[in-house]
């Protein structure tokens, strides 16, 4: 009996073992995870950190250089006026003024006569764009804090030394930046010792030191430091844990199962893609749209790429689905219109027959969000409504009724509207019919069929027919041949986009595309017969 006992109560024990080691080497390995998972976020920030710092100091040295030289009177209302509207357009800059022989005369609040003597302050360090930075200048009319001064030629420029760390953070995280070989610049976060923070800025990458988790970096002359207390992480995640041990003696297996899960969800496409919204890790290129008769650009559609902080680009077809699915396409959308305005506003300004077009999500087309957040961008930008069309596919616009009322509301404001992909859901003519539209474009698929003798290569025939009883203008895409570009021109098309003339271009390059064909403007369809780019293999977007 003392025997079975003994095997009994070994047997529990053995149980009992084999279902907590599981979970006990499941906890080591989640606080070694959590430990590394730690160091890359504190190293994000800090990247982020240099990337807001040196992108601070040139945007803040690229509008002091827009005075340089001054065309104005130094000091009259014109040249105050220029300060005071540089301050306001500048995210960064909080107060600009003028010296004359290391003397304070005028700042962008008014003139200086009402203002006690200032002089210079002693620079720290020049830039290699020749512009002078001082650590220390109190502000030139108010109470507060001491900012930085940046000064190129006889202007300076008042910053916050938060805006050279102006990240969002999580509680808990503290960020320090220093200028290599000057100091500490700013901190931002939760306060810690002057000691820590030199410390954290002496030290190169991942450090583990007197319990606190630290990442530095460097780069362009930056060091930056993001620091957390290491042991409050590891209380946290220990307190989550408690759990484990009671029910793990039960069930280890299962939670182990569990634990895999909830990492697996940690690290889904889903909080990837959030992740990258928060960060706005988006950018927005431009593919030309060309005026078939004349060659001429008159236009873009603006296409958003995801490009991740290592600099590699995510296709399209990867997320933008998901971003549907999940209803991140609607800020996904208002970053594209924001794109739109600051990227090409002076271009489009400029010439008031250039349009861009953005592509609406189906939720905006239902409920006509998107019109109040392309008024918003536009007031006060000098971009007419209608120089920014909107995309609407045939899928986006299932629900009639809701699509109508916002189609009637977007053409009154003065914006012209498309019907995307036209072809691949719904077409027929009464479908077409019942909703205002100003404009069709043609499903890349249809197009690649021309002179291919395929099956379905009839059907752009029917949809350029329909489109014409309707009175609409016609846009085919995913042009990538002379052979598309020549029949689609026969055939009376308005405007094609596709390889053939050019991909998606970044704004700098779309806007030099845009001039240059304005430079060929009168050798009307030329383009057609020798285009300026050999057909490629397009991207599924094109």
């Amino acid at each position: 009996m003392g025997n079975k006992n003994k095997i009994v109560a070994m047997a529990i024990v053995a149980t009992v073992a084999a279902a907590v080691a599981p979970v006990l080497g499941m906890m080591w390995l989640s606080r070694q995870a959590l430990i590394e998972a730690e160091h890359e976020r504190l190293t994000r920030y800090a990247s982020s950190v240099l990337e807001r710092a040196e992108s601070s100091l040139q945007a803040t040295q690229r509008s002091l250089q827009s005075l340089s030289p001054l065309l104005a009177l130094p000091c009259s209302e014109e040249h105050i006026a220029q300060m005071r509207l540089i301050t306001l357009n500048s995210q960064a800059i909080e107060e600009m003024g003028y010296y004359e022989y290391g003397q304070l005369r005028c700042t962008s609040w008014d003139r200086q006569a009402q203002v006690a003597p200032r002089h210079q302050p002693e620079l720290a360090f020049v830039t290699a764009a020749g512009a002078g930075v001082a650590l220390e200048q109190a502000s030139f009319v108010l109470d507060g804090p001491s900012m930085m001064s940046i000064q190129y030629g006889a202007h300076s420029a008042l910053v916050h030394r938060q805006r050279f760390v102006d990240v969002v953070l999580d509680q808990g995280v503290h960020l320090v930046l220093a200028r290599d070989g000057y100091g500490l610049v700013a901190q931002y976060g939760t306060p810690i010792s002057p000691g820590m923070a030199g410390r954290a800025l002496r030290g190169t990458g991942t450090q583990d030191f007197d319990g606190f988790f630290v990442s530095t970096l460097s780069r362009d002359g930056w060091t930056a430091a993001a620091i957390v207390d290491g042991q409050q992480v590891l209380d946290t995640m220990a307190r989550e844990q408690r759990w484990f041990l009671p029910v793990g003696v039960l069930m280890g297996l299962v939670l182990v199962l569990l634990v895999l899960r909830v990492s697996q969800a940690r690290l889904s496409p889903l909080a990837d893609l959030q992740l990258a919204v928060r960060k706005k890790e988006f950018i927005v290129h431009y593919q030309p749209i060309i005026e078939m008769r004349s060659g001429r650009c008159i236009g873009a559609e603006a296409l958003i790429r995801w490009k991740r902080p290592d600099g590699s680009v995510v296709r399209p077809d990867l997320f933008v689905p998901l971003a549907e699915e999940s209803g991140l396409i609607l800020p996904l959308t208002d970053l594209v219109v924001e794109s739109v305005v600051r990227e090409l506003g002076p271009t489009l300004r400029a010439d008031r027959a250039l349009h861009v077009a953005v592509n609406v999500a189906a939720q905006d087309i239902k409920t006509g969000r998107i019109l109040d957040v392309v008024g918003k961008v536009l007031a006060g930008s000098g971009v007419r409504t209608e120089q920014i069309w909107m995309e609407a596919t045939e899928r986006g616009c299932m629900d009639i009724a809701s699509a109508r009322i916002t189609l009637a509301r977007a053409r009154e404001r003065g914006h012209s509207m498309a019907l995307d992909d036209f072809g691949t859901g719904y077409s027929n003519l009464q479908y077409l019919q019942g909703l205002p539209m100003d404009a069709l474009k043609i499903d890349k698929s249809f197009v690649s069929t021309i002179g291919t003798g395929a099956a379905t290569s009839a059907v752009i025939d029917h949809i350029i027919a329909m489109a014409k009883s309707l009175g609409l203008h016609i846009v085919a895409e995913g042009v990538e041949t002379l052979q598309q570009a020549a029949y689609l021109h026969e055939q009376g098309v308005d405007f094609a986009q596709g390889w053939l003339f050019a991909k998606p271009l970044p704004a700098a390059d779309f806007i030099e595309f845009y001039r240059a064909t304005l430079a060929d403007y009168g050798s009307g369809p030329e383009i057609i017969r020798a285009p300026q780019a050999t057909a490629q293999t397009a991207p599924l977007d094109s």
